[in-house]
């Protein structure tokens, strides 16, 4: 989609359909929502008469007595796949917004393909997160390069395709440079268990979503400058931290208290940090525990209503 209204990126991009719950973050997933919600199949008029037309999302998740819930199928959308190719104008693109690129469902054969097709549109920056952070590392140890570059050969005349050249093949290069690799994490046990996979990952550029943020966390380690910061020789940290509350239907309380803490973390060590939002139950510091003040933005992402300490939209520097 060539828009959207989450406030660290231009647009999505949905290669991909369908997902699974993996842990607590993913209770309230507003994907899963909206995909039980066009889940069905309707009534439709064509030239022959009356038929049942499937929804976008059919057969990828139902409705239960608990809630909405993933079946677990993951469907590759096939005209989705170039459609960053025709966005002319430069945007930072989140993949998969609906979705995990790394779900055990999709082949290496479909990461191929949607690997190519951001090899073959530089001018874009493809922000990448993944709950799966064991999966991403695998599937960048299998040296996929070589594959990605044949890969791109189906985009062959495609429009505003670039030079063969801008497609990079060489493991000492590759990832590239407009594209960014994170986990989300909602916990400090979330943080714990796969950031420092990421921090295994080549990448460019490494980034974390703290949310939706359900606790307190400690990201010393992970910093420039923190000790679990090294592997494959090198010294590695994140470059960027996202934070927001959790929002919608069953959301969960965020305490100031921790978006403060990382963004008092993230200064202290030169990273970039984005306060995306405060989430549907902010509580304040000190307040009665359990107490929430009012918001007009629903979702708590309008920094006019909250404290001007909390409004940080930094964005890290090009690698």
């Amino acid at each position: 989609m060539d828009n959207t209204k989450i406030a660290w990126t231009d647009a999505t991009w949905n290669p991909l359909r369908g997902c699974s719950r993996v842990s607590e973050g993913c209770r309230n997933c507003y994907a899963e929502r909206m995909a039980a919600r066009f889940s069905k199949e309707i009534q439709a008029q064509g030239s022959e008469g009356k038929f049942m037309k499937p929804l976008p999302y059919h057969g990828l998740a139902t409705m239960t007595k608990d809630g909405p819930r993933w079946t677990g199928e993951v469907r590759f959308i096939e005209k989705m796949l170039d459609a960053p190719l025709h966005w002319k104008k430069p945007r930072r693109i989140f993949v998969n917004s609906t979705s995990d690129l790394f779900h055990k469902e999709v082949s290496n054969e479909w990461l191929d393909r949607i690997f190519a097709v951001m090899a073959l549109a530089p001018r874009h920056t493809f922000q990448i997160l993944t709950k799966r952070a064991e999966r991403m590392l695998d599937y960048f140890q299998t040296d996929p390069y070589q594959r990605i570059l044949a890969a791109s050969n189906e985009f062959d005349g495609k429009r505003d395709r670039p030079a063969r050249e801008h497609v990079i093949s060489d493991p000492n290069v590759v990832p590239w440079k407009h594209v960014y690799l994170g986990v989300s994490v909602e916990n400090q046990a979330a943080a714990d268990e796969r950031i420092p996979l990421l921090l295994q990952t080549p990448a460019a550029v490494r980034w974390i979503s703290a949310e939706p943020l359900l606790g307190p966390l400690d990201l010393s380690q992970f910093l420039p400058g923190g000790w679990g910061c090294s592997g494959s020789g090198s010294i590695v940290s994140l470059d960027w931290v996202v934070v927001g509350g959790e929002s919608g239907p069953g959301a969960r309380p965020f305490d100031l208290a921790w978006a403060r803490s990382i963004r008092d973390q993230c200064k202290a060590s030169g990273t970039a940090c984005f306060v995306k939002q405060i989430g549907a139950w902010p509580v304040y510091i000190g307040a009665i525990p359990g107490a929430r003040f009012r918001l007009e933005d629903r979702a708590g992402g309008d920094m006019a209503e909250w404290l001007e300490d909390l409004r940080v939209r930094e964005y890290p520097a090009s690698a």
